[in-house]
């Protein structure tokens, strides 16, 4: 102890005492973030740390999931204050270990973070303070609430509460004594009431309703898409084993639920949603977020906020109120909770959170040195630090891409091939104007082998598309006689696109600034040849390095060979669609289909229906809704046509919506002998959603009956008459027909994507590795280097579809310990991106060993929303792109090496096989 009160003199002989944090040189106080990655990286968490750390006076240390899960504490980085909050996975008690240990300022209470693990401590603590909560009564089945310790030992010194209390563990008798009633113990509660689980962490609640108001429960849980919950009529009993709260149901006033954040005792920011009890329906705005909005919290209210902070001994935390007849009560408390989007909140935040810090700096700075076993010792740095960053990425929003072909022998235009025996693309405009010319050529000298009609509509559609960007037309000569004619339009980055890849090129940016800013001194970013996918590179790219767009444009390497489509795979993806091409022409039930594997996961609805039948009633739904578009475009004006629609973008007009339109319903036309391409899939759910985004009001009128549509324009009521009084209304989109359509259209895009990439696993291990083999060889680089080499470094490559559904495949084939299963994953969306991150660990002070490395996959969908029907869409049409998540559990890098390297080694034995 006196050599370390030596050494703390001499530095103190040194320096002023404002200037303490500066001690073993570091010149800022370090704040912990000590939590899972999901919360501890999170945009909310993110734009409150760089406000702090914008001060000058923090340094932001993220201990990782991988030495909050793997480590001692005694190797956790020392800091000065500690962010640490309980989610899923979280090690609680090994954090509350740690906080004893290093002593640092913790901004909220540990060890009382306990008491939110259990509803029952939650409410016998609301009671203690004086805050209400709903009349109740519990049934504990498990002999009471587990109780820390510590807690009990704090709680009842600090408080004056035993926790617990007499005949808690005690168990008691349900008896349900009518339809109406329910006993437990020797209390009586009548319906309606809510059944919560005594486990705070489950969230299957649930309602149960009186006859009178016709029985019934309604079984809430954490979000499902746009799902809160579900109503189930008839009789309803309670559940009957665990241990429940019932709670008497209190109707709410204008049947919203009001959500508190408070940022210690004297902030609250409040906000109100609609009730999950409502109708299970989620309103959601345009980042696919649930929607809020602000409140002004009473008097009283505030009262509540600043007891539930200070009983709790959580600075920053979230709870719910009800309010109902003049009168609040709080029903739930939940810990660390950020508000979402909110500039505001996050300045308030920080600057009281900064305030705080610099209070305990200047009251508490001797005792952080004056620990003998860490002077000079203590690291501040996590043991395992981000390294390498490699991600492979999605191009960003794009308009519906389209397409027509045919086979021509005239010599006009086979000139076009110049004599090239491969694949010839023309896509500038004196390019495309030849092709013209020659289309004029071959309709007046045609070929005995080429149909006029072919002709005449390649040429009238490359006629009115000559000058509409990404126009281009393929030429492929074919093996008899003839050359394939394809025509491609459609498929540009649009300005949602670039707002994507702007948003989540700034994200990235900053999350490794907080991370580890060195991995931004070495980036390369690499990209397919595609306009839409360098479109999104630009974008992308002057946000995440902050570059001129010139500048930064200069420093990408377009790798066509490596990030476009492959043809390496094309013989074992032509099998696999002419399996789902037989598939789907099969007419019968599923049972009876020879075509049916089991590795297809076909959705429930086409399973019950059969192929031939679901496919039938999609095409029922168009041929319906383009029959009253063409109904209402002969019967409109152009005046009314622009009142369903002032403005359009990208492109798009009325007209050639309606082209596109007709485009589909041909496309999707089943007669009897009707041969059904499994690959229109796409192009209706792209239009679809495309127009969801883009068109909003288009989609939904223009297929309305006209009676219909006529009501909707005599009442239409200008969005300006809207006071800001008024409650928005449900944005629920109104036109059913459109709605069933894009159900059914997500259910086939969704069965077709997936199994185009491979049905069974070898089928998917083939496409895989064939296709993605330069990009595969170029990951396994990456990794060697950050191994073998120094630095931090970042690693940036941006593709197309196919890359990321074969990548991703990848990763499940090389058994790495993945958290989802592959039927489970979902579409994968624009700006979709896979991340291989690798950590490595510090080794201990003077310790002569080998480095070690980690590998973990994150994962992201990208901008991606399941009912985007139900969506509130702004001026942007841009959907959020959401958060990356982890994909796998933490792996040695040298097993990730191993495995990865093992696929190209089959496959090389493979190839060596076939050539033999």
């Amino acid at each position: 102890m006196e050599s370390a009160i030596t050494e703390l003199g001499q530095q103190l002989s040194q320096s002023h005492f404002m200037d303490l944090p500066q001690f073993e040189g570091r010149r800022r106080a370090i704040i912990g973030i000590c939590a899972m990655d999901s919360k501890a990286r999170s945009k909310a968490m993110t734009s409150i740390l760089q406000r702090l750390q914008s001060t000058g006076r923090y340094e932001v240390v993220y201990f990782g999931e991988k030495t909050i899960l793997d480590e001692d504490v005694g190797s956790w980085p020392a800091c000065d204050f500690l962010i640490a909050f309980f989610s899923q996975g979280f090690p609680l008690e090994k954090a509350l270990q740690y906080a004893r240990l290093r002593k640092p300022f913790s901004v909220n209470s540990l060890v009382r973070q306990f008491l939110l693990l259990d509803r029952r401590l939650v409410l016998q603590m609301l009671q203690h303070v004086g805050v209400p909560t709903p009349f109740h009564v519990v049934a504990s089945r498990d002999g009471g609430p587990c109780i820390h310790p510590l807690l009990q030992r704090v709680v009842e010194q600090r408080m004056g509460l035993r926790l617990g209390g007499s005949g808690s563990g005690e168990a008691v008798e349900v008896e349900e004594l009518d339809a109406d009633t329910l006993r437990v113990g020797t209390d009586i509660i009548r319906k309606p009431f809510v059944e919560k689980p005594c486990d705070a962490e489950d969230h299957n609640i649930h309602i149960y309703y009186a006859q009178a108001q016709g029985g019934g429960v309604r079984r809430l849980f954490r979000k499902v898409g746009n799902k809160s919950s579900e109503f189930e009529a008839g009789p309803a009993h309670v559940r009957t084993e665990g241990s429940y709260i019932y709670e008497e149901f209190v109707s709410v006033d204008q049947a919203v639920d009001v959500k508190v954040y408070t940022v210690g005792r004297t902030y609250a920011h409040a906000e109100t949603r609609k009730s999950p009890v409502v109708d299970g329906h989620v309103r959601r705005n345009s980042e696919g977020k649930e929607m809020r909005f602000v409140t002004q919290l009473s008097d009283v209210e505030r009262e509540y906020a600043r007891r539930v902070s200070q009983a709790f001994g959580q600075r920053v935390c979230g709870f719910d109120i009800l309010r109902a007849h003049s009168q609040s009560m709080v029903m739930d408390v939940n810990g660390w909770s950020f508000v979402k989007g909110s500039s505001e909140y996050a300045d308030k935040a920080a600057e009281i959170l900064d305030a705080r810090f610099q209070e305990a700096l200047r009251r508490r700075w001797f005792a952080r040195f004056v620990d003998e076993d860490n002077v000079g010792r203590t690291t501040y740095e996590s043991r395992w630090v981000l390294k390498g960053v490699f991600s492979v990425c999605r191009h960003a929003d794009r308009t519906p891409k389209q397409k027509t072909k045919c086979v021509l022998h005239n010599a006009a235009v086979a000139a076009l091939l110049d004599g090239s025996s491969t694949e010839v693309v023309l896509r500038k405009p004196d390019e495309l104007h030849r092709v013209l010319t020659a289309l004029d050529t071959a309709q007046r000298q045609p070929h005995a082998d080429d149909p006029q009609v072919h002709i005449a509509h390649v040429r009238d559609v490359l006629a009115r598309k000559i000058s509409q960007p990404g126009t281009k037309v393929q030429l492929k000569p074919q093996r008899l006689a003839g050359v394939q004619l394809v025509l491609k339009w459609g498929g540009e980055c649009t300005h949602a696109g670039r707002t994507q890849a702007q948003g989540l090129g700034d994200d990235m940016r900053n999350g490794l600034l907080l991370i580890n800013r060195s991995l931004l001194d070495d980036v390369r970013v690499f990209s397919s040849g595609e306009r839409r996918v360098l479109s999104t590179v630009e974008a992308y790219g002057t946000s995440f390095l902050e570059d001129d767009k010139a500048q930064f444009m200069d420093r990408v390497h377009v790798r066509a060979d490596m990030l476009d489509d492959s043809t390496d795979a094309k013989q074992e993806m032509e099998a696999v669609k002419q399996q789902l091409r037989d598939f789907f022409n099969f007419d019968g039930p599923l049972a009876d289909n020879p075509y049916y594997s089991p590795d297809m996961c076909a959705p429930a609805e086409m399973a019950a229906l059969g192929p031939r039948e679901f496919l039938r009633g999609i095409c029922d739904i168009i041929v319906r809704l383009v029959a009253r578009m063409e109904d209402n475009f002969a019967r409109l004006s152009s005046e009314q046509l622009a009142q369903l629609q002032p403005d359009w973008c990208c492109h798009e007009t009325a007209e050639l919506f309606s082209e596109r339109w007709r485009k589909l319903l041909a496309d999707f036309t089943l007669a009897d002998a009707t041969a059904y391409d499994p690959a229109k899939a796409t192009p209706l759910y792209d239009s679809l959603k495309y127009d969801a985004l883009h068109n909003r009001r288009f989609l939904e009128h223009i297929f309305m009956p006209a009676d219909e549509l006529d009501r909707e324009l005599l009442a239409a009521r200008p969005s300006s008459e809207l006071t800001s009084a008024e409650y928005p209304p449900d944005p629920l989109f109104a036109q059913q027909d459109v709605r069933q359509l894009y159900s059914q259209a997500k259910q086939l895009f969704d069965f077709v994507t997936r199994c185009e990439f491979g049905i069974t696993p070898e089928q998917r291990r083939h496409i895989a590795i064939q296709a993605s083999v330069p990009l595969l060889h170029q990951l396994l680089c990456d990794l060697h280097e950050v191994r073998d080499e120094s630095n931090a470094r970042t690693r940036l490559y941006f593709t197309k579809k196919s890359h990321i559904h074969t990548l991703l495949n990848l990763v499940f084939l090389s058994d790495m310990p993945t958290m989802v299963p592959h039927d489970q994953v979902g579409e994968l969306d624009y700006l979709t991106h896979i991340i291989f991150e690798v950590y490595e660990r510090q080794p201990d002070v003077d310790a002569d060993v080998r480095r070690e490395y980690s590998v973990r996959v994150g994962f992201s969908p990208g901008a991606n929303c399941p009912h985007v029907l139900d969506m509130n869409i702004d001026a942007t049409h841009a959907l959020k792109v959401l958060p990356r998540k982890n994909f796998t559990y933490h792996m040695p890098l040298d097993a990730v090496i191993d495995r990865l390297q093992c696929l190209l080694d089959d496959q090389c034995v493979a190839d060596q096989h076939t050539a033999s």
